[in-house]
Formats: structure tokens, sequence, C-alpha cells
């Protein structure tokens, strides 16, 4: 298990980022949240296996439909063993 911090930015209002990544994370064993931290970034903290960590930050630099993403940047965090995937 690992933490992962990952801050996409781009145009990513009104495309249903959040639940496009929730929804991701619930089939694939990730825990954590995503949120909103301005109009043009999400930060997300992710745990779970290296292997669908891997496959989630692929999924998350596709984005859903109508989003553009123009950065994605990825740090290791402490875990902190969350119990489900939230939308903060």
């Amino acid at each position: 298990m690992q933490n992962l911090q990952i801050i996409i930015s781009g145009k990513l209002q009104k495309t249903g980022f959040p639940f496009y990544v929730k929804q991701f994370a619930q089939l694939n064993n990730i825990k954590g949240f995503v949120k909103y931290s301005s109009v043009s970034s999400i930060i997300i903290e992710a745990e779970g296996n290296e292997a669908n960590l891997n496959i989630f930050i692929e999924y998350c630099r596709i984005g859903p439909e109508g989003s553009v993403i123009t950065s994605v940047n990825i740090s290791q965090g402490q875990l902190l063993n969350h119990a489900s995937f939230k939308i903060n």
C-alpha cells in the first residue's frame, strides 16, 4: 500500500471530474478523496497497491469528456488508511 498526492490542473470545472475519479477509485479498491483546490485544479489523495494506483494515474491523465488536462503532479504521501473514497 502507498499514498499518492496528485494535483491535476487544466479545464476541469463542469466536467464531472470528481465523480469520474470517485467511480474509478471505488471500482479499483483505491481509498482517499478528491476535492477542488481552485477553479482550475483538483487535489486527489489516493491509497492503494502500486498496480492499481498506476492505472488510476493514467485514468486521471485522460479525464472525463470535456476536460483538458494541462499538468499532473504526483508526490508520495504518508499512508493514512482511508476507509473509502470521498468527494470533499
